[in-house]
């Protein structure tokens, strides 16, 4: 005989199986200017065990700047915590780790590159907001004076830098006439001949623009000092009137004494600094003129060595020569040509002929004085004709005790130019 039962074996669950993690993007690379709080990939858990063993939970990697945000039962949000900048950090390896309940819990994990895109948030930065330049005058058109360089921190197209002039003007020219810069490597060249004694400083900017959209820019300041060159003679300045350029004639009493000072000759450099440093020699001439006079090395006062006498030649032709200090050193020569009389033919305004303005001004004050005298003079006799017909109109009122009875007198007005005739004894 046989019997029969059912037997139910219920099977124990026990931790053996891994969790499996499956992470679904959505949009990488993502952008650095990414807002925070935007879900960047979905990720998905599961577990084949029951119960605890098959309840899983997720986390991250700390120190980046994400987070995981649980949506409902296994699945999880993975999402921007903070901003981004790819300068900083361009990209990051997340790892996310899923671990369940089992005792001991087993865990797996699901690497996560995410790459940051570029955005144009850079504009071309210049190591120093400005440069300073030398550069020689007389250079050759066309030659390299500087070359600037930008720096863009972003990438691809947003980092590609051009450079170009911000225009202005020098003067009354545009400033391009003076420079330009090469668009792409930066090279700043002069386009002509740079002039000291015309520009000694060329300031101006160049702009630095990259290729992003929209694009962003700086400026730099470049100071480019014109040097001097000594390639200005000295000149002569203008002689008084009757003079022919650097000539002059003086004449000299033969009574002056040793030190008398006889003219000065006056040059200017159009070049600055040592270049136009200038000096006075007296060149060797005929008859013992050296030894007779002597020129001031920086001043230029020509000035007799000793008392004159008979036996010194009544003319003397000298020859100054007008140096500057540059290298080479440049000249000019003035020719003075003194003649000595006796005292009483002399001049007394001959005594310190000047070659140069200071002959004319000294000329153009004496007339001045005169004029002023003769104004002065010219107002006196106005002010006594006055007061003499004041006088006589109070002698002539018949009320008493007003002034007293006197003869009529005859006045005479001068006009300013019969002053000047009476001041300087002419014709009346």
């Amino acid at each position: 005989m046989a019997g029969h039962c059912t037997i139910w074996v219920e099977i124990l669950d026990t931790n053996d199986n891994f969790p499996e993690v499956t992470v679904t993007s959505l949009s990488f690379p993502i952008r650095e200017d990414t807002r925070p709080s935007t879900v960047i990939a979905l990720i998905s858990v599961s577990d084949l065990d029951s119960g605890v063993n098959g309840q899983v939970t997720c986390s991250l990697t700390p120190q980046v700047p994400f987070k995981l945000v649980s949506t409902f039962k296994n699945y999880y949000s993975l999402v921007l915590d903070s901003a981004l900048d790819r300068e900083t950090v361009s990209a990051y390896e997340l790892v996310v780790i899923a671990r369940d309940g089992g005792s001991p819990s087993l865990w797996a994990t699901a690497s996560v590159s995410v790459e940051v895109a570029d955005v144009n948030d850079n504009a071309p930065a210049f190591a120093q907001p400005e440069y300073t330049v030398f550069v020689k005058e007389n250079n050759p058109p066309g030659y390299h004076i500087f070359t600037v360089s930008a720096q863009d921190a972003d990438a691809q197209e947003n980092a590609l830098v051009s450079y170009s002039l911000v225009e202005r003007r020098v003067g009354d020219r545009a400033l391009s006439s003076y420079v330009s810069v090469h668009a792409e490597s930066g090279k700043v060249y002069a386009l002509q001949p740079l002039d000291h004694e015309e520009l000694e400083l060329l300031q101006f900017q160049v702009s630095a623009r990259d290729a992003g959209v929209p694009p962003l820019g700086s400026n730099v300041t470049l100071q480019v000092f014109v040097l001097d060159e000594n390639d200005n003679a000295p000149a002569l300045l203008a002689t008084r009137a009757g003079s022919a350029g650097g000539t002059v004639s003086e004449l000299l009493p033969q009574s002056v004494g040793a030190g008398h000072v006889v003219a000065k000759v006056r040059a200017v450099d159009a070049d600055s600094g040592y270049n136009a440093w200038l000096s006075y020699e007296l060149q060797p001439a005929a008859g013992g003129s050296r030894t007779l006079f002597r020129v001031g090395l920086y001043t230029g006062e020509i000035s007799t060595t000793r008392v004159l006498d008979e036996s010194d030649s009544p003319r003397h032709r000298l020859l100054v020569l007008v140096k500057d200090h540059g290298e080479p050193a440049l000249t000019a020569t003035a020719t003075v040509l003194v003649s000595l009389v006796e005292s009483g033919q002399a001049p007394k305004a001959s005594s310190r002929a000047l070659v140069g303005p200071a002959s004319s001004v000294a000329e153009l004050v004496d007339v001045n004085v005169y004029l002023i005298i003769a104004i002065c003079v010219v107002s006196s006799l106005l002010v006594l004709t006055l007061l003499l017909y004041t006088v006589l109109r109070c002698s002539a009122m018949p009320i008493e005790g007003a002034c007293a009875p006197g003869k009529p007198t005859l006045l005479v007005a001068l006009s300013a130019e019969a002053a000047q005739s009476v001041l300087w004894g002419g014709p009346t």
